[in-house]
């Protein structure tokens, strides 16, 4: 005759299976009610452009950000002089000429109109998270400046795909913690 108080192996488990998945099943929508929240990033930059002053530049680039459709973030400009704890920080370096830098002591007419012709930029977006630096993406850049520059727009699409997109560097870093981007 056998102990009934020792069920076997099989069924012990399976009771264990039952509680977790009834344990699974009971917090699985408060699981992804949490994952569809999207992350709202600062979005700052230190310097201008010709023709955008930094606070309007930050403007732009929230509202561009935007456009690369990355349904689990939201971008908003920072307010000066803040570093939010997430946030990403942009600047722009002017690239020299193709023949080289010439330094001029004399003011020239072409320096005022800025960026007319277009000029080489190199472009970096640095992603915080808590407070803390994940990643950088580096892109290159024809602009023209001013605040309807459609390269500047489409630079700073690709860039932010580059940086949070499905592809994108801080998907890269493979820490378990991005957003699922459910939009593509």
């Amino acid at each position: 005759m056998s102990d009934r108080r020792e069920l076997p192996v099989v069924a012990r488990y399976r009771g264990m299976l039952v509680v977790l998945w009834a344990l699974a099943a009971a917090l699985g929508p408060l699981a992804s009610a949490y994952a569809a929240t999207p992350v709202t990033l600062q979005v700052g930059s230190f310097q201008g452009l010709p023709g955008l002053h930094h606070s309007a530049l930050s403007r732009f680039i929230a509202v561009h950000m935007t456009e690369a459709g990355l349904g689990d973030w939201r971008f908003e400009p920072a307010p000066g002089g803040g570093g939010a704890a997430n946030r990403v920080e942009w600047s722009f370096m002017m690239n020299p000429y193709a023949g080289g830098e010439v330094r001029s002591f004399v003011h020239s007419l072409s320096h005022d109109e800025g960026f007319a012709a277009g000029r080489r930029v190199t472009i970096e977006a640095k992603l915080y998270l808590g407070g803390e630096y994940q990643t950088l993406v580096e892109e290159q850049a024809t602009l023209r400046g001013g605040p309807d520059d459609p390269d500047l727009a489409l630079a700073v699409v690709s860039v932010t795909r580059n940086l949070l997109g499905p592809s994108g560097a801080y998907r890269a870093i493979d820490m378990g913690l991005a957003p699922v981007d459910r939009d593509h």
